[in-house]
């Protein structure tokens, strides 16, 4: 039996997946049984959009922004802020690939697909941090990532919950829809709450970015 004793140890997994993608997504899809979904979100997505978000908020405050004072967030209030819209993204990308499941024909499984969703998602979390770099390499290095994590995820939807030719593109479109609708909506909404979420005068629309 195809155990999981390092499938959510953060670090060796964001390893794998710079260095050879697809093997760390065929050993996720080998797994006969894999932790509990919240168990994933808490041992493997959690700490690595956690520390992406404290890293690059400690970057935006000791690199040049560019940007006004003003135009700056409050780091708390926005670190907050993202840190609980990346969680709500998370999780609602990982149950909306559960329940889309069953609609392209496969078996839903709310487990598989939080880890699935959770390995896809580590290179953009990276970007996150990558973004806080001085514009342009910064930001450009962040769109790759964001790009590499699309591609990424297409294949753990696909290798973990182990659709069917014909049905995966469906899946991934409609998962990562569904994913950003519910992250926009809430996402919003959050940052109107969390003091300090906004800055003073808002420049662009970057901000659930």
């Amino acid at each position: 039996m195809v155990t999981c004793p390092s499938v959510l140890n953060p670090i060796r997994l964001l390893l794998r997946v710079l260095l050879n993608p697809l093997a760390a997504v065929r050993e996720a899809g080998a797994l006969e049984s894999v932790p509990p979904w919240w168990q994933t979100f808490l041992r493997l997505a959690l700490p690595v959009l956690l520390t992406s978000v404290i890293v690059s908020q400690w970057l935006y405050q000791v690199m040049p922004s560019g940007l006004p004072p003003e135009a700056m967030p409050d780091a708390w209030g926005f670190g907050v802020y993202s840190v609980l819209a990346m969680s709500i993204g998370t999780l609602g990308m990982a149950w909306s690939a559960h329940y889309l499941t069953e609609l392209f024909q496969g078996r839903g499984d709310p487990d598989r697909a939080m880890l699935a969703v959770s390995i896809g998602l580590l290179p953009a979390w990276l970007g996150k941090v990558a973004a806080a770099f001085p514009w342009p390499w910064g930001n450009s290095i962040g769109l790759l990532l964001i790009l590499y994590s699309l591609w990424l995820l297409y294949w753990s939807l696909r290798g973990i919950l182990g659709l069917k030719r014909g049905n995966r593109i469906g899946l991934f479109v409609a998962t990562v829809f569904c994913g950003a609708f519910i992250t926009l909506i809430l996402g919003w909404a959050l940052m109107d709450l969390i003091p300090g979420a906004t800055p003073e005068t808002r420049i662009g629309t970057t901000w659930l970015l």
